[in-house]
């Protein structure tokens, strides 16, 4: 869940793209139904265990949906530089995972942009929820799937790690299993064949908006080998 508004959207920072691995994005424009760019990190191809991360959607505000619905390819790539990297303003999606991730949210921004040069991420749903009471409806989900599908085969990563369960709870067409539960929450699991013999782990964790116990989950994602 990241909710932005109108003044935010207007103080987002364009993604640098010296952090950037932008050979692939002729490839990745001819996606059908993806309209924002995945972040991909300089240096992910150059990363032995390949993470990405997915997000579940961007949740808009007000005169914002607008904005959005233009053609902002680079959305995504500037949500994870202002919120991520330069993490300006409290946003508690980012800043829990980066705590889960990192351990630690207070890096300066040298060392987050450093991290996220070997991380890729993206948003699994592909349109704008109108406000955060909204919800992704299957159709949202089953193109979700659907852009999934060929967006790995082009990112290829190892390990993934899903924001959320709602894309691992509709229409995934892999077989997903319950893991360990940290308190009311089973972590969802299941893998994904890629070309070459590959496969792709993928856990599903809870949403990292409110209510999130960093230290539980990251313990579960350090014991199940999502974090290096």
């Amino acid at each position: 869940l990241v909710v932005l508004g109108v003044k935010v959207i207007s103080k987002m920072k364009k993604a640098n793209d010296d952090l950037l691995f932008l050979d692939e994005d002729n490839q990745l424009e001819e996606v059908t139904e993806l309209k924002w760019l995945p972040w991909i990190g300089k240096e992910y191809f150059n990363t032995e265990h390949r993470l990405l991360i997915v997000g579940e959607s961007h949740y808009l505000t007000g005169k914002e949906k607008n904005l959005l619905e233009a053609e902002q390819p680079d959305f995504t790539r500037n949500v994870v530089q202002t919120f991520c990297i330069n993490n300006k303003k409290p946003q508690p999606t980012f800043d829990n995972l980066a705590r889960c991730m990192f351990g630690n949210q207070k890096m300066t921004a040298d060392d987050r942009a450093e991290k996220w040069k070997h991380l890729a991420f993206y948003n699994f749903v592909q349109r704008p929820m109108e406000n955060n009471k909204k919800r992704p409806t299957k159709s949202n989900l089953q193109k979700g799937w659907n852009v999934f599908s060929v967006l790995i085969r082009i990112l290829k990563p190892t390990h993934c790690i899903f924001i959320g369960f709602a894309a691992a709870d509709c229409n995934n067409p892999y077989k997903c299993k319950r893991g360990e539960k940290v308190g009311r929450y089973a972590a969802r699991l299941f893998e994904v064949e890629l070309e070459e013999n590959d496969t792709c782990r993928c856990v599903a964790i809870k949403h990292t908006s409110q209510y999130f116990s960093w230290e539980k989950w990251r313990k579960l994602l350090k014991t199940q080998d999502f974090l290096f």
